[in-house]
Order: structure tokens, then sequence, then C-alpha cells
């Protein structure tokens, strides 16, 4: 989803280094129980992102857990988050760096330095993984042990990824940084680290999803200039064809999709859709022939931001940005979509992962 964030001043430049001593390590809560992580972004050139936990069992949300554990903060804008074995990494957009840390105990372990914009993560291979980059025309390749990266050349900067068999599927999604047409999702072969296929879709694709099929979901914002047209949509492609299977296309001008989840059956997709700030949620079979016309969820004011299904329960999860400068707000909804609970966390939640 869009960074939609405020610039409310002067950077706060903070590292480990600028530390003081009252910033001892503090006894956290451990997330040693079956539950959520949430990245929060925090305000852009700020460095006041942090990481939250919502333990299922408990019903409680701890927030800090980075600074709480390592007396230092993430830094500026977490953008994601990804669990490989034992560790949890921490993608922190503006900072250009990659926090790796203990799942458990979220104590820190290292910092991979060297990208341009990091955006997300994914384990490709054995200690390998793929990392995204928002103003680089490329897909990081990361030696998980060495932390050597090459970048493996697409002409595009590469935003969301999903790997089927020995393929990466990766969107295209923004041409801020680097000039071309942002209306395709490329194929990386993870083998060879290299660029094999390019499949258009609609414009600004982020968020994909892999549903029962084995077919890749995708949603398309559609752009953001209409001068140059609008074309949100919906796509599901066939991986093994690379053909498009099904296209489901919004109304430009008037809807806004964003953000993507999918249920641990694969039969369900999630998204949001509406106007600017008023994003609600519907619920789509992958079986389905035409878009869902009554919400499943309605925003009721709030700002939803991020999307995620629990795939053991089919419980959804959903992220409140509120103002952009307040702490938001974690939303526990059932399978049924009922509102079960409401829990505060940083500023401008966004990412959500479970252990």
């Amino acid at each position: 989803m869009k960074n939609k964030l405020l610039i409310l001043g002067f950077a706060i430049a903070i590292a480990f280094a600028s530390c003081s001593k009252k910033d001892n390590p503090q006894p956290a809560p451990q997330p040693t129980t079956k539950g959520l992580f949430i990245s929060n972004e925090g305000t852009f050139t700020y460095a006041n992102s942090s990481l939250s936990y919502y333990d299922k069992e408990a019903d409680t949300v701890a927030n800090n857990l980075f600074f709480r554990v390592n007396g230092a903060p993430i830094g500026d804008v977490a953008q994601s988050l990804t669990i490989i074995g034992n560790d949890l990494y921490i993608v922190v957009n503006n900072s250009k760096y990659i926090y790796k840390v203990d799942a458990q105990t979220i104590l820190y372990k290292a910092k991979i330095i060297g990208f341009t914009s990091p955006r997300y993560m994914l384990p490709v291979g054995n200690n390998k993984a793929y990392v995204s980059d928002l103003a680089s025309p490329g897909l990081w390749s990361l030696d998980l042990v060495t932390y050597a990266k090459t970048l493996i050349n697409t002409g595009k900067t590469t935003e969301c990824m999903v790997k089927i068999n020995n393929e990466v599927f990766v969107s295209n999604w923004s041409k801020s940084y680097v000039d071309f047409e942002n209306n395709t999702v490329q194929v990386i072969d993870c083998v060879n680290d290299a660029l094999v296929d390019e499949i258009e879709v609609a414009r600004e694709p982020k968020a994909m999803v892999v549903d029962k099929n084995n077919n890749i979901w995708v949603i398309c914002n559609g752009g953001w200039d209409p001068t140059v047209g609008q074309d949100p949509a919906l796509i599901c492609i066939n991986p093994a064809t690379r053909e498009i299977v099904k296209r489901f296309d919004f109304t430009p001008g008037v809807d806004s999709p964003d953000g993507l989840a999918i249920d641990g059956t694969g039969e369900n997709v999630f998204f949001m859709n509406g106007g600017y700030g008023t994003l609600n949620v519907y619920k789509m079979s992958v079986d389905a022939t035409e878009l869902p016309e009554a919400a499943f969820i309605m925003s009721e004011g709030r700002l939803f931001y991020g999307i995620k299904v629990d795939p053991q329960n089919g419980d959804i999860y959903l992220t409140d940005a509120k103002n952009y400068v307040q702490n938001g707000d974690l939303l526990h909804y059932s399978a049924e979509g009922e509102l079960l609970g409401t829990f505060t966390l940083g500023i401008i939640p966004s990412y959500m992962l479970f252990n």
C-alpha cells in the first residue's frame, strides 16, 4: 500500500549510535505464542517506526518491541516484515537497510545495508532471499549468510512478490524514480537470478496472492493521472501459461482498489476499495465471475490501511491509520465480519505477518 505520509518538519536523524544512556534495553513481552507482528511505518523522515505484536491467545497487543528490547529505534518507515527460520527481518524503506532480529526475543542480530529503497523481502532458496526496491531498476538477490547482494536488472522498480516453483513473480508498481510503463508483472528465474518474462496487466500492480488453483491474483491501483488514463483492476494470472484468466475492472476515477489478502483455503480473496479515506473491505470467491456489489466490512469512518486474514480460522485483521499522525489501531474481525476487538498500535500501522 502506498505510503500516505505527512512531512511535518525537519528530519530527526536517529540511529543506534545516537541513543543516550537512559535508553537502556528493557524487558518486553516475547512473541512465543501464535500471533501477529505489525510494522508501524511512522511519519516519513521522523524515524519513529515501531514494531507491535498481537498475541492471539491472550488477546493483547504489545507495542514498541524493538525499542524496548534493543534500546534503539527501528528507523525511517518500517515497510514490511519477513520470517525466515528463527529470524525476523524488518525492511526499513527510507533508512535503506534491513534489520535482522531473533523472531522470539526480538534481539538485534544484524543490520544489512546498501539498498536504495528496499520494500519487500522473499525467501527464494537456501540462504537466499530477494528484496524489491522502489528506486532501483531491479531486484536484489541477497545472501542471508554473508549479506552480499547483487542487483538483478529488470529495467523497472520492483514491489510485491510471490514464488511459484522456481520462479518469482514481481509487480512493477512505481515509476517515481525510474521512468517506465508501470503496468507489468515480471517473472524471475530464481535459480539463475534472471528476468525471463513479463506480463502486461493494468497500471500500478501491487499486492499479490496465490489461490487454491495456484493462480496469482494481483490488485492494480490503476494510476493516479487521468491525463494518461486510469485502469484499476483485479487480475488473475495463470503462472504456467502467463495468461490472464480473469480480469475485473473497476470504475476509473471513482474506485481506488488497494490491499489484497486471501484466506487459508485459497478460496476467497479480500481487497479494499472506495474513495480516499473511505475504503471498505470486499470478499470475493476466486471462482466468481463478477466483482461483489456489497462491502463485507464497512470502514465507518476508519482509514483502513493494511489487511490480513488468519490462515487458521479465517479471522480478518485490519489496520486503521487514522490521520497518519496519531497512533493507529488494529481491528480484529471474525470470519463473518463481526468486530471482535480494537487495539492501539503505533503511527501508521501497515504490514502484518503471522508467526
